[in-house]
């Protein structure tokens, strides 16, 4: 049997791509012999991401921490930012939720084909996919199958090392929390996480490939495990890489194709800042599903999809990071984080995926920190006419203006 799509990858974009279609009607397969399984990553599921998969997924469907704060810091200074909204970001163990994802996606219809994919090649009318026991037909491929993507390598080109991060770090079995911690790093640019999942902590760093090796960024792991989490011995050693695109290399990126697409981290669908990559995953799942489904040119219509809204974001991301990874900034960033409850609000929103980077600074203006916001964002925070003491004649609010509420 032929299928509409051949998905290689069941991850969360392939697999949220293959319920869409299945559910749509279209007959999908989905290629893939390692999942579910855990993978080496934060594992965190921000809120907009659950509310993607809801009609699917209900939040019982896997086992999770929902998060009740975060803590960032930068050497020495720490501070503490409470999500009181509940929902706004879940950490779980990525066999689980991945698993949940497939599940649902064969419970509507389509076909997980437990193999690798070691072929692929052109038909008149589509693709044959080849896992030395079978051939599998499809006139759509989908490439969902990460970083390494052999479908990409295919239809598109690999990942060059300056488009890459490295992840690495442990699983530090037997603890958790209900607290994410973030550590600023800007030698090499990037930052330590400790997520905690159901029983144990997924505790990493990442930098930019080319930039950083994964030996010594293990050892600043090590020093902070062994400085947060005193006595522990249970540990798993994990390493990954995600795409970390510049602006120029989102802006040159070929979502698609003749008959093919490309989805999440295969895609180098990742927030460039954070490394988060799950919503992103999700995301295009759902828009090359929709494109597919929604009749003519379906190549054209998801890469204008991912265009106008993932590139967009990721885009202004890649501009911002530019500054973000900066000694004064970061420092100035933790003060800010410190002093002013409406900057917390904000940055909780970022954790959640409420606020996007499009009106970012807006809001973080509208905040009223004038004199904070002046010293964190530096100028062009503000309209190109405006002073920091100017602003509609009012005087710059301070760290103890009565205007910080």
């Amino acid at each position: 049997m032929a299928f509409d799509a051949v998905v290689v990858g069941a991850g969360p974009a392939g697999a949220w791509a293959a319920y869409r279609l299945a559910n749509g009607g279209a007959r999908v397969a989905i290629i893939d012999d390692s999942h579910p399984r855990e993978k080496p990553c934060g594992g965190g599921i921000t809120g907009r991401a659950l509310e993607l998969v809801a009609p699917a997924l209900s939040r019982d469907r896997f086992s999770g921490v929902d998060i009740r704060s975060a803590t960032f810091g930068y050497g020495a200074r720490q501070t503490q930012v409470t999500l009181a909204r509940a929902g706004l970001l879940t950490v779980a163990a990525r066999r689980d939720f991945d698993s949940a994802l497939l599940g649902a996606a064969t419970a509507a219809g389509a076909t997980h084909i437990r193999a690798r994919a070691r072929r692929v090649e052109r038909t008149l009318t589509g693709w044959t996919i080849s896992t030395g026991e079978t051939d599998v037909e499809g006139l759509w491929l989908f490439g969902a199958d990460g970083a390494n993507s052999f479908v990409r390598r295919t239809v598109h080109r690999p990942f060059t090392r300056s488009e890459l991060s490295i992840a690495t770090g442990y699983f530090v079995r037997g603890r958790t929390s209900t607290d994410v911690a973030i550590d600023f790093e800007d030698a090499p640019a990037g930052y330590l996480w400790s997520f905690p999942r159901p029983d144990h902590l997924a505790v990493g760093i990442c930098a930019q490939a080319d930039e950083a090796t994964p030996g010594p960024l293990q050892s600043r792991v090590e020093s902070w495990i062994a400085g947060r989490v005193p006595g522990t011995n249970r540990l798993e050693r994990y390493s990954w890489p995600i795409p970390s695109l510049s602006d120029d290399a989102v802006t040159s990126e070929l979502p698609a194709g003749d008959r093919w697409m490309l989805l999440g981290d295969a895609a180098g669908l990742v927030d460039p800042i954070t490394r988060e990559g799950i919503y992103f995953a999700l995301r295009s799942g759902d828009d090359a599903a929709e494109s597919l489904l929604g009749g003519e040119s379906p190549g054209p219509r998801y890469t204008q999809r991912v265009r106008d809204g993932i590139h967009d974001e990721l885009r202004r991301a890649a501009r911002f990071k530019a500054r973000f990874y900066r000694a004064p900034f970061m420092n100035l960033l933790v003060t800010a984080l410190d002093r002013s409850a409406r900057i917390r609000d904000v940055m909780a929103d970022l954790v959640g995926g409420r606020q996007s980077y499009r009106g970012l600074k807006r809001r973080l203006v509208g905040t009223l920190e004038w004199r904070l916001m002046w010293d964190v964002l530096g100028p062009d925070a503000l309209c190109p006419t405006t002073s920091p003491d100017s602003h509609r004649g009012r005087a710059p609010a301070t760290a103890g203006s009565s205007r910080r509420r």
